[in-house]
Formats: C-alpha cells, structure tokens, sequence
C-alpha cells in the first residue's frame, strides 16, 4: 500500500515501549505481620521496586492502547487509496471560437455542449491564436449567460496551446477539462497524448466535436508587389472546398480617397478542391477589396482587405538661422529627397502657417522671437506636426523655452565629450531597422528625460532620449536631439552618414502614419503592443488601448494608420473534412479510460473516527478501576 507521508510510520516503533511496561509486573512484598497493630504501618510499604516479567498479557486497556497506537500511526501515514474519479465538481471548458467555427450549425452546436457539461465550478477559455481567458470559478447560472453570449472570430486556432496552459496550472489538478471543437485545425501532438499527460495529472480530458462537412470557397493567400508607378499588382489564391465544381465572381472595389473608387469584376471556374491564382494591376493607394460574391459556410475568407499607405502630398516649414547655406543644410536636403514633399525654409514665421502640414524648428544660433514661439506653441496644440531639434539655442535662450511645455522631454543639461552608444529603443527598433547608429559619435547633445505619455524611439544609452514623440489631439510633436550642424563645431557626425537620409524618411513616414505595406497588411491572430495607449478602432468598436489583437477580418486605424487583417489560413477555410478527430482504436480506448485518484484524506478520516472512539473506550476503563 502507498503511503502520502511514509515516515508517519516511524509512530509505530511507540508499540515497544508499551508491551515492555505491561511485561513488567510489579511484585508484592511477603511481609510477616506480627501484630494487626502494624498492619497500617507496612501497607504504606507494601510494594519494592523491582519487577518481574509475565509471560502473557491479558489486560484489555493493553490491546486499547495497542490498537490506538496503531490507528495514530497510519493515520499521520496517510495511506492512499485508488478510486475511479467521478464527475469533477471542477470544470475547465476550453471552446473553438476560430475561423471554421462561423459555419452553420458549429457555433450553437458548441454553446449547447458547453452548456450540458457545465460543473459547480467553471472555467471558461476560447482556443484562438492565444488562449483568451473569458472567466475563471463561475457558478453554472453565471457561466451559462457568458456561454450564451459567446461570439466566435477570424483568427486560426491553437486547441493544443490552450490544453497545455490549463494541464500546467496546478488550480486546475483533479479537474475535468472539456474541449469542444470542429477540429478543423490541429498543430502539434496527436490528441492522445493530451490525455494521458493531462491523467498523469489528476485531469480528465474530453474531446466533443461539433459540426458537419459543407462546402467553402476561400481567399486563401494574397501578396502586393510595388509597380513602381504610385500603383501596386495584388496576387490571390482562391480556393474551392468542395468536391463539387463551382463557378464563382470575384469582385475587386478600390476606395481611395484621392481618386474614384472603381469595379473590377473576374470569373473563375473551379473543379472540385481547385485552387487558381489570380492577379489584379493598378491597385491605387488607399483601401480595396476583393471578394467573392457567392455564399458559403465562412463569410470572414470570402473578403481579402488591402491597405496601401495613401502618400498625400505635405508642406513642410524649417525655421533655421539666417545664413546662406540654409538651404543646403544637411536636415534640409535630406526631407527634400521624400516624393511629393514641398519644403519652404525660412527665419521667420509667415502671416499664415496653418497651410503646412509640419514646421520643423532648428534654430542654432538665432533663437527665434516670443511671437513666434507663442504661435508654434498653439499651432502644435491644434493638432498639427511639430519637429524640434536638439541645438544649444533651445538650451540657452529664454524664448526658445517657450516650447519647453510642449515637447515630450525635459531638457537638463547640455554634455560634452564622452563615449556614448546610441540605440533604438521600443517602436524605434522597427522604425529605423534600417538606420546605423554604431558610425555616429556625439561631440555634444542635451541631456533630457521623457515626459509622461512621450514614446521613446532612440536614445543615448544611460543617459536620456535622443528622438522622442507625443500625441497632442491629431498630431505630435518630435523632439530630435541630433543637431545637424557641420563643420568645426558640429555636435555630431550622423549628418554626414549614409543613413541620414534614411533616418528622416522613416521618421517623417511614421509621424504621418505612412507605414510599409507590410505594416499594414496582417494576418489575423497577430498582437501589437504600443508604448503607450493610443485611439484604436476595430471593424466593430472604438476603443484606446496599448495593445492589440487582430482577431476579426477587416479594417484597424491605428491613429492615422489603417491596418488591413486577413484570415489567409487555408486549414480553417477546409470545413468539408468529416472524421477530423482521430480517436479510434487505441485512442478510442484511451479516451474511455476510468481517470482513477489517489487520495489519503478518505480512510484518514475513518482512521481518525476509530482512534477517536478508542479513546473514550480507554477513559470509561480507567475510570471504572478509578486510575483517573
């Protein structure tokens, strides 16, 4: 027999020293009386201290202590006793919400299955690309309502990764997990082998498949190739789930604000589980779609949703120092390179600057007047883009700190030589990918430290931020603490690197939210965090947030970029598979072994109720011979 606490028995070795005291019998002491006058004196006397041993024990309060002695030992040992696990009081139900799930029949299918399965305690989990925690310890009551209210999404799903995060979280031991799926998508192990991993820890695992087999046409894939023109060509792979051929329309529709949206219309004949690819030229920039216009099983792959960052056209304002070369300044010639860029530079603020998309400040030498900066002050704060460069003019004069209140730093100090290791840091990482800064060395630089709710995109490493951003209303203001002056006296070297240029475009490119069409082209089940919280809105809410999940197909704008989500998973658009759980034979069996326990607390308790008893038994004897 196993034992939980073994050692327990070691009580036993108690049971020695308790047969060698009723072994040894005290003997009476032969005394000759030879007066009843002395009977009292010597019965003070009566005994002498030796004993003798007795060959036999007949006294019952000796087989009492014996047998508590016993109980009390095994009682601490605990022995454990094996019993086939009943209905778990506990109930972890981990239900599909994928892709194939939208198909008739699954979703309710799945919702009355959870429902019949429900425990006095429940936990509730969705199997998408992550496991989503939806409650945790309801009541069946509580946790029908959340079941009813259950949606299922666009994403692919990871049944494993759910099965594997419960099995691994000890609250979940002795419990009963349920997974209810169409069992469409299936990555890593046989399921088997979740069951006997999750036995081997006290849980019993039960598969409960829903849904049948139904046809399903799907954009299975799609990629954008630059056309080099201002136009990208988008390629796609339509696929027929169906044993049966069909004829199917696609539709591509462009909405590009710049211009009118259009139609293009494109046939296709499929044989029974074809495939095709087709291509369509002259996307604009902007949004477009392409779908297929017939009705199916899974509405969300019928849609593929395009996002071309729209490159509108800007006006930029650079106020520099009055000098001759201004126009040929490195940070100058650098914005200059970006299309459809217009750059006015001057010393001065014009009449009107709400007519520029950006002022960028890079006062040297020549701060600029307390008007001006009133202006740009409220310019930023009307939700315009502001750029201001780190030079000592912004450090030293007094008017020039008029825009202290509205850059995302704080500024310090100024430093001198010293070695200094520039690195990007949080979105910056993606930003400048591209961007070396291991060539650049600082003679000099302002020394900051960020604000609250400012990003940080590079920075000099143990010291402060170099390139810096916060939002004010629509637009931001950007700090850079790169001073673009050459020569003798130039603070650094990174305007003379071949990067330079690249530096400003990525910068210019994110702050108006012109991102890559990579960026903006995502697979749904993908998550992205942010520095900070920022204005999300999903194809069904508008939320703030620093994180988000793409699990519906459609259209994110992330403040002023817009984030095309596409499904794109050709195992979660195949809804015509029909035995897509393989649990027969050996796994048949496996699935209908009796889950049995091990458990000390149940013969403990008895143990303890007869030890218990014995007690009152041994006090009733030793009271009636009046011991106590």
């Amino acid at each position: 027999m196993d034992f939980e606490f073994s050692q327990g028995l070691a009580a036993l070795a108690g049971i020695i020293p308790l047969i060698i005291v009723y072994l040894l019998k005290p003997r009476p002491k032969n005394v000759i009386l030879p007066s009843l006058m002395f009977v009292r004196r010597i019965s003070q006397n009566v005994l002498d201290s030796r004993r003798t041993i007795s060959k036999k024990i007949t006294d019952p309060l000796f087989f009492i202590q014996l047998l508590a002695l016993i109980l009390l030992s095994t009682a601490i040992a605990g022995p454990l006793l094996e019993e086939v696990k009943t209905d778990s009081e506990k109930v972890v139900l981990i239900i599909d919400s994928s892709a194939s799930m939208n198909a008739p029949d699954r979703a309710d299918g799945a919702r009355t299955i959870a429902i019949d399965s429900l425990g006095e305690e429940n936990t509730i989990i969705t199997a998408e690309s992550i496991p989503v925690v939806l409650a945790k310890a309801l009541d069946a009551d509580d946790a029908k309502g959340v079941i009813d209210s259950l949606e299922m999404r666009n994403t692919p799903g990871d049944i494993p990764k759910a099965i594997l995060t419960i099995i691994n979280e000890k609250e979940n031991e002795n419990g009963k997990i349920v997974v209810i799926s169409d069992f469409e998508n299936w990555a890593g192990r046989a399921p088997e082998t979740y069951i006997r991993i999750a036995n081997t820890r006290n849980m019993e695992l039960e598969f409960r498949q829903v849904g049948n087999k139904t046809a399903n046409y799907a954009i299975v894939d799609g990629y954008l190739k630059d056309r080099n023109d201002g136009t990208y060509e988008y390629t796609c792979t339509v696929k027929n789930f169906n044993d049966i051929s069909a004829d199917l329309d696609i539709q591509l529709e462009s909405q590009a604000e710049s211009s009118s949206g259009t139609k293009v219309s494109s046939p296709v004949q499929l044989a029974g589980f074809g495939a095709q690819q087709i291509k369509f030229s002259n996307i604009p920039q902007g949004t477009s779609t392409v779908e297929i216009l017939n009705e199916d099983a899974i509405p969300c792959d019928n849609i593929a949703y395009i996002s071309i960052p729209e490159v509108k056209p800007k006006k930029i304002l650079a106020l520099t120092d009055p000098e001759e070369a201004a126009g040929k300044s490195p940070l100058i010639t650098a914005i200059s390179l970006l299309p459809d860029i217009h750059v006015d530079v001057r010393q001065d603020l014009p009449e009107d600057v709400t007519e520029y998309d950006t002022i960028i400040v890079n006062s040297k030498h020549k701060s600029l007047s307390t008007l001006d900066v009133l202006e740009i002050v409220a310019y930023a704060k009307s939700g315009k883009d502001l750029i201001v460069i780190g030079n000592e003019c912004l450090y030293d004069s007094l008017q020039m700190r008029g825009l202290y209140s509205i850059l995302p730093v704080d500024i310090i100090s100024v430093e001198d030589e010293g070695s200094h290791t520039i690195e990007s840091v949080g979105s910056g990482k993606n930003i400048f990918e591209d961007v070396t800064f291991s060539e650049v060395y600082l003679r000099r630089f302002l020394v900051t430290t960020p604000k609250e709710g400012a990003s940080v995109l590079a920075e000099v490493k143990g010291t402060g931020p170099l390139v810096s951003m916060r939002n004010i209303k629509n637009g931001t203001v950007t700090y850079v603490g790169f001073s673009d002056a050459t020569g003798k006296d130039a603070w650094n070297n990174f305007a003379t690197t071949p990067t330079y240029p690249v530096f400003w475009v990525k910068l210019l490119r994110y702050m108006w939210g012109v991102g890559d069409i990579s960026e903006t082209n995502v697979n749904t089940g993908r998550y992205q965090a942010f520095d900070q919280n920022i204005l999300i809105k999903t194809p069904t809410e508008t939320l703030s947030s620093s994180f988000v999940y793409y699990d519906e197909c459609g259209l994110y704008s992330l403040n002023q970029k817009t984030v095309a989500a596409n499904l794109y998973d050709a195992m979660e658009s195949n809804t015509f598979t029909e035995k897509r759980l393989n649990l027969t034979g050996e796994n048949g069996e496996i699935r209908k072994l009796e889950l049995r326990t091990k458990s000390p607390d149940k013969l403990r308790k008895y143990l303890i109720y007869a030890l218990l008893l014995l007690i009152i038994i041994e006090n009733a004897v030793m009271f009636r011979r009046r011991i106590i």
